[in-house]
């Protein structure tokens, strides 16, 4: 006798194609660029149709919007989770190195350039800032502490990282870079001493 699965909630296979598009969205980020990834190149990738994305988003920069929530979301969680200092850099550095990074840089840029797509992202990317900013997150500051100097060092310590993600995303083959770990070990040092 065969038991056959109950069928998914309408809910269920909504998230499912959201989840879907969102992912088809960072690929073409990652592998095209800003400019290409439109509409048609998201729906080729999810093997949808148009009408299936503007169902579930009201355009491209919302699903752009979501995309960044998503990748955001997954960081923040991961970075949350540390339980050293020099975990908290390791565990950032992971984030920030990660393939689909270069689809944040790719709408951070976007919107920098473009004042309607920053009209539609600026919530997004003010939600997240204000994660990272210690002025902003009591749990930062209480993980870091609240002197300048400390607040100096982890922005050091984040912005070191971004340029390292940057430097990668423009890499050919977008491989690690002969420095990076001479870098985060001074990074961790920097971390446990002044932060810890």
């Amino acid at each position: 006798m065969t038991i056959e699965a109950s069928p998914r909630t309408q809910e269920a296979r909504s998230a499912a194609m959201r989840a879907r598009l969102i992912e088809a969205a960072i690929s073409s980020l990652v592998d095209r660029g800003y400019a290409a990834t439109t509409a048609v190149e998201v729906c080729k990738r999810a093997n949808v149709t148009r009408g299936a994305l503007f169902h579930h988003f009201e355009d491209l920069a919302d699903l752009l919007g979501a995309a960044l929530t998503a990748l955001f979301t997954d960081m923040v969680e991961s970075g949350l989770a540390a339980d050293s200092q020099e975990d908290l850099v390791s565990r950032a550095w992971r984030n920030v190195s990660r393939r689909d990074f270069k689809a944040v840089i790719e709408i951070w840029l976007a919107a920098r350039n473009d004042p309607t797509l920053a009209g539609r992202l600026g919530p997004v990317i003010e939600k997240f800032r204000d994660v990272f900013d210690p002025a902003s997150n009591p749990k930062l500051v209480g993980r870091i502490g609240r002197s300048k100097e400390a607040t100096a060092v982890y922005r050091l310590i984040v912005e070191a990282m971004i340029g390292m993600a940057l430097g990668r995303a423009v890499t050919p083959d977008s491989g690690e870079m002969g420095h990076e770990e001479l870098v985060l070990d001074l990074l961790r040092t920097l971390a446990e001493e002044k932060l810890g």
